[in-house]
């Protein structure tokens, strides 16, 4: 299992600094399969049927004629995505530590079966953070330290 931060899903929410956590599977963990798929390789120029205003394909026989007649690649998507927030001073040995037991948490939920939105739903709610300028500001530039460094964070876990 392998849990990374995001980054693209790093933003300042409620005077946090919030974070996406994906979780990925490897090969020999529980339901592997359902997330190692094969995607459509997309050529730079993408479909050049005819589309509508919205750029919608109009035939959707001739655009799924087109994507099955694609190469395909082998990928693997999460298994969950799952957003955190921290405080503009949270340590990286906190944020380490936070990717590795949400890992370990949501795992053992997917490993059981068990839905995992509606068993952390029932969890509530985090606490605002301070709303002040000053702590957004905080927030903001933790939130692009951590852009930076977000692949060495990745914490890969064994079963």
């Amino acid at each position: 299992m392998i849990a990374k931060i995001e980054p693209t899903g790093i933003s300042v929410r409620h005077g946090k600094v919030q974070l996406r956590l994906s979780f990925y599977l490897e090969p020999g963990d529980a339901r592997y399969e359902e997330h190692h798929v094969q995607v459509p390789v997309i050529p730079p120029e993408g479909y050049l049927g005819e589309v509508d205003t919205e750029g919608n394909p109009v035939d959707e026989n001739a655009y799924n004629a087109w994507i099955e007649s694609l190469p395909k690649v082998w990928q693997v998507n999460p298994f969950h995505n799952h957003f955190v927030r921290v405080s503009s001073d949270a340590t990286d040995m906190e944020i380490a530590n936070l990717l590795r037991d949400s890992l370990a948490e949501f795992y053992g939920m997917w490993n059981r079966g068990e839905d995992i939105m509606k068993v952390w739903k029932a969890k509530g709610r985090e606490v605002v953070g301070d709303m002040s300028a000053e702590n957004i500001q905080r927030c903001e530039l933790k939130g692009l330290d951590i852009v930076k460094r977000a692949s060495a964070f990745e914490h890969r876990e064994r079963r």
